[in-house]
């Protein structure tokens, strides 16, 4: 039976660990400090977890204190103290550490109203070279630059992070620069930097390149290497790209009177149960077979796109059941 009056687990760390900060030992008061910051943190005491990071972060450690900067920018952040949360985080950078200045650098850019500021920042965690935070800073830099209209500049970012070949940011980066160029009309430079990220294998951002390759190579009319683009991606399973490659395949297949891929494509897509594509797929196969006469085929795939609720797929499916057998409408 408890006891009544008497400290609960939580209660009894929390003592333990202030019990350790009154002592002032140089590691182990900063070290209880941070500690006492998460535990607090953990059970939403946000601002016993700021006196507590603020508190780890006033000692002065070496590894304690910019840890604990980084929390307490994150935890200010969080609760909208935006200007709290630029100090702390600049606290961390200033104090130089291999690891966390570079971190905390990339969080001040992401925070920065200022695209200045943010620049820096991120030059900060580029100039830092750290494997990880180095090419995150160098992707977000891009897409910072890419959204003033800053091209080259953007261009450049991208490079970075592509040639620091980190697993994740590098396929990233890859398939923005391919977007970008892209939109500048550089289509050559494009498929060079989606294919960069196809051959990465990175399980979401090549199924992703991959995607975009099928749309540019369409565009281009070069629709056999557009297919291969797609049937890469449906062939990677991806739970997201390969439905959306799937009703770009059945309607590149339409298109070129190629009727059974296209069918096999929509109905691969419609089995996949996807909640936006397989809808959209059930519609374009529904055109599809009124297209060759197939009337009943034709209702039975309206009739799933019409069941699934798709605000799309449903509403057109639902317009072109009232107008059998004529329908000039495709879902894109």
């Amino acid at each position: 039976m408890a006891r009544s009056g008497g400290q609960g687990p939580v209660e009894s760390v929390e003592h333990a660990l202030q019990l350790l900060i009154d002592s002032g030992d140089v590691d182990r008061a900063p070290q209880a400090a941070f500690n006492l910051g998460v535990l607090r943190e953990d059970r939403g005491d946000f601002a016993g977890a700021e006196a507590a990071y603020q508190c780890a972060v006033d000692f002065g450690h070496a590894e304690q204190a910019p840890k604990a900067a980084v929390n307490l920018g994150v935890l200010r952040q969080g609760r909208g103290d935006f200007a709290g949360a630029e100090r702390a985080l600049q606290l961390a950078i200033d104090s130089g550490h291999a690891d966390l200045a570079p971190m905390a650098a990339v969080n001040l850019g992401v925070l920065c109203d200022s695209q200045e500021a943010a620049e820096r920042a991120y030059g900060v965690a580029i100039d830092s070279g750290h494997a990880d935070q180095a090419p995150k800073a160098a992707v977000n830099l891009g897409v910072l630059r890419e959204g003033r209209g800053d091209f080259a500049g953007a261009e450049r970012a991208y490079q970075l992070a592509i040639d620091s070949r980190h697993a994740d940011m590098a396929p990233m980066a890859a398939v923005n620069l391919g977007v970008l160029r892209e939109s500048k009309g550089d289509f050559a430079g494009a498929e060079q930097a989606l294919q960069l990220a196809i051959d990465s294998g990175h399980a979401d951002q090549a199924p992703k390149a991959a995607v975009n390759l099928g749309v540019l190579r369409e565009g281009r009319a070069d629709f056999a290497g557009a297919e291969r683009a797609y049937q890469l991606v449906i062939d990677s399973g991806h739970a997201d790209q390969a439905p959306q490659a799937g009703v770009n395949l059945g309607v590149l297949c339409h298109g070129r009177a190629d009727f059974a891929g296209a069918e096999l494509a929509f109905q691969l897509v419609i089995d996949s149960g996807h909640a936006d594509m397989a809808p959209k797929a059930a519609f374009n196969l529904g055109v599809l077979r009124e297209d060759l006469g197939d009337l009943a085929g034709a209702e039975r795939a309206y009739q799933l796109a019409i069941d699934s609720g798709h605000p799309t797929a449903a509403a057109f499916a639902r317009q072109v059941m009232l107008q059998l057998p004529s329908c000039e409408h495709r879902m894109p």
